[in-house]
């Protein structure tokens, strides 16, 4: 079915860029709620119309419960668009902001999994995504507690070229791409750290505010001690993924058999409607062999 902006009333901008916005819009024909990405194409130059097409690109590979839905694209009047599901409950940014308190442990563990599960699932497709910060992760559901990841503008498949541009936004580059090495799948786990420090101390982990000091203070130094209340096993999950060496950083098929998240886990997939049978009032864990086939019945 061809599409056109005229099939959708433009309401609110969510958004907006250099060459243009992020709209939330309502189909004429039955109102219901998407999101639609519009640029200029005679503004954006060649560079952008690429990272439009790889935008595209990796949405349409792109089927998860942690992603946002992509619903298509159109070129129209020198625009291009991208149809998207809507997220209504805004950005984890939006909700940390909220908050004079951090996130408590087990909610921010309930939606990191779930972020985890996503970027597995973007992993798995050799995509990196690059730009991994709040921002970029919305809510949904009827209590704001379902993760989807959005914004894959500078994605890229691993394999595609050496990756060593600085691409995403400063405060969540790993140290290797802020120096400009070559990086890999690693980069996003680094972000995911950062992500999940913001939710459980309500602050980066490596405080700055000029791109030199960022560059010197996340290459060089620790990150801030966490809040006292803090477990010693989140902590121990927070220091595994900011690690400065990238090889020593967990893949996120190892997060998944995490201990600390598990729990997490199971209880994203229940509250999908999963049924997990083995789990029974006085078991605290799952065994490896029959949790690694119960994430696989996702696919």
């Amino acid at each position: 079915m061809s599409l056109c902006a005229r099939d959708f009333r433009f309401e609110i901008i969510l958004g907006k860029g250099t060459f243009g916005a992020v709209y939330l819009v309502r189909k004429r024909s039955n109102g219901k709620p998407f999101v639609i990405k519009e640029q200029h194409l005679t503004a954006s130059g060649t560079l952008t119309s690429q990272m439009i097409l790889g935008e595209v690109e990796c949405l349409k590979r792109m089927r998860h419960p942690n992603i946002v839905n992509y619903h298509g694209a159109w070129r129209e009047n020198n625009r291009s668009y991208i149809l998207m599901e809507y997220a209504t409950r805004g950005t984890l940014k939006d909700l940390l902001n909220k908050r004079k308190q951090p996130l408590k442990e087990q909610d921010a563990l309930y939606l990191f999994s779930q972020i985890t599960l996503g970027v597995h699932h973007i992993h798995s497709k050799q995509i990196l995504h690059r730009d991994l910060k709040p921002e970029n992760i919305m809510l949904t559901g009827r209590y704001g507690d379902i993760i989807k990841i959005g914004d894959f503008g500078v994605s890229r498949n691993v394999h595609e070229e050496p990756l060593t541009h600085r691409i995403g936004t400063f405060h969540y580059m790993a140290p290797e791409m802020l120096k400009r090495e070559p990086y890999n799948l690693k980069c996003d786990i680094w972000s995911m750290g950062v992500v999940l420090y913001q939710m459980i101390a309500n602050h980066l982990p490596f405080p700055a505010t000029t791109v030199k000091d960022i560059i010197k203070i996340t290459c060089t130094e620790k990150p801030r001690p966490i809040v006292a209340r803090t477990s010693a096993s989140t902590v121990t999950l927070i220091s595994k993924m900011l690690k400065k060496e990238a090889y020593y950083r967990p893949r996120t098929s190892q997060l998944l058999m995490c201990p600390y998240l598990v729990p997490s886990i199971a209880r994203v997939y229940l509250n999908l409607g999963r049924q997990v049978e083995m789990i029974s009032k006085h078991e605290t864990n799952f065994s490896l062999d029959v949790f690694t086939g119960f994430l696989k019945s996702l696919r």
